[in-house]
């Protein structure tokens, strides 16, 4: 399945999650978020957000494989949204990144997704760190089960330092015109066979596992008005006959429904009890915070409406940082009552 990708493209987002063996028989595992605009910029309360990176994120775990249990988390924000100013009163987008710890002895399970919203979800924690966590939660729950297949007596030892697994997961976001805005996701996740098994390079792909979708989203009502999808699966055996199955009548029920607010939900009703469906599941969920990172490098429409209406920008309301900011309570910074939330309240002339 090719994405049918059209427009101008604006964004995008690379999530990778990487599971590796350490020394004592603990996994290592790592995921990082990066969102790089490729347009524009933001205007921020105390700067301008030109193009290039503007999030760059990591998560480190030690994980015990036989309980699933988190052993130790470790929190890298290179570059984040807002540092800390006079403007928000020396917050910034790190400040919640602590309250993670309290995921350290959580399970790998079904429940992960439920406590970790429980720790980090709306106005506690960072939304680029949580939807991260997100994804590591499922994909290093799939790693698990799958390595779990090898067990038993006679199953060759992994390398000390060996990659057992590896999701990658881009978001791109494209301006279509000044109605639509297209994004199309890919997710592959990547499993693999002890060194000592094989003898040549594609001998190390156990299993293979892609979903694909591309969504075209209304700019004004923010609802989805195409949805396609595909998934495939292979082996080192099957690299080129396994075919793409296309799950577009799977997907069709969400089409007309808002990108933002109960997507989630919707798509965690209707795939989330099915093993199979969870990589499909994966990249479906990828769409709304996907969605967010791309609006938010669209703002020459805006510019030009200031511009045509004689408005300088300065005194323009609808374009401050409340209007490219996150919603309220969407994370910590965008809390109710916090600086930056204050900064939305137009100050008396």
């Amino acid at each position: 399945m090719q994405l049918p990708s059209r427009g101008h493209p604006v964004h995008t987002r690379s999530l990778t999650i990487t599971a590796t063996l350490a020394e004592d028989g603990s996994w290592n595992a790592r995921g990082d978020i990066i969102d790089l605009r490729k347009c524009s910029f933001v205007p921020m309360s105390y700067d301008i957000q030109p193009a290039g990176i503007i999030h760059q994120m990591s998560i480190d775990l030690q994980i015990d494989p036989e309980t699933r249990r988190i052993g130790s988390i470790e929190v890298a924000q290179p570059n984040v949204a807002v540092e800390p100013t006079a403007a928000s009163r020396g917050e910034c987008c790190r400040d919640p990144a602590p309250r993670l710890q309290q995921m350290v002895g959580q399970r790998i399970d079904e429940d992960f997704a439920k406590s970790l919203s429980r720790v980090f979800g709306g106005r506690l924690g960072c939304s680029h760190l949580l939807t991260l966590f997100q994804l590591m939660g499922s994909a290093l729950r799939r790693a698990l089960d799958l390595e779990s297949t090898r067990g038993g007596a006679g199953a060759v030892a992994r390398e000390n330092g060996e990659r057992i697994f590896r999701r990658a997961v881009f978001v791109d976001g494209f301006e279509i015109d000044d109605t639509a805005i297209g994004v199309g996701i890919q997710l592959a996740d990547f499993w693999t066979r002890p060194r000592e098994e094989v003898t040549q390079p594609l001998e190390r792909l156990a299993f293979q596992a892609d979903a694909r979708c591309h969504a075209v989203i209304a700019r004004q009502s923010l609802e989805i008005g195409e949805l396609r999808a595909a998934v495939r699966e292979r082996t080192s055996a099957t690299l080129g006959s396994a075919d793409w199955q296309g799950r577009d009548a799977e997907v069709q029920p969400f089409v007309g429904m808002p990108i933002m607010a109960g997507l989630a939900g919707q798509l965690l009703r209707r795939f989330g009890s099915t093993p199979e469906h969870a990589p499909l599941l994966d990249c479906l969920l990828q769409l709304a915070p996907g969605y967010i990172q791309v609006m938010a490098a669209v703002m020459e429409k805006w510019f030009q409406q200031g511009t045509e209406s004689g408005i300088r920008f300065a005194d323009r309301e609808e374009i401050s940082i409340a209007a490219v900011g996150g919603t309220p309570d969407s994370c910590y910074i965008w809390r109710s009552g916090g600086p930056m939330s204050e900064l939305r309240t137009p100050q008396q002339k």
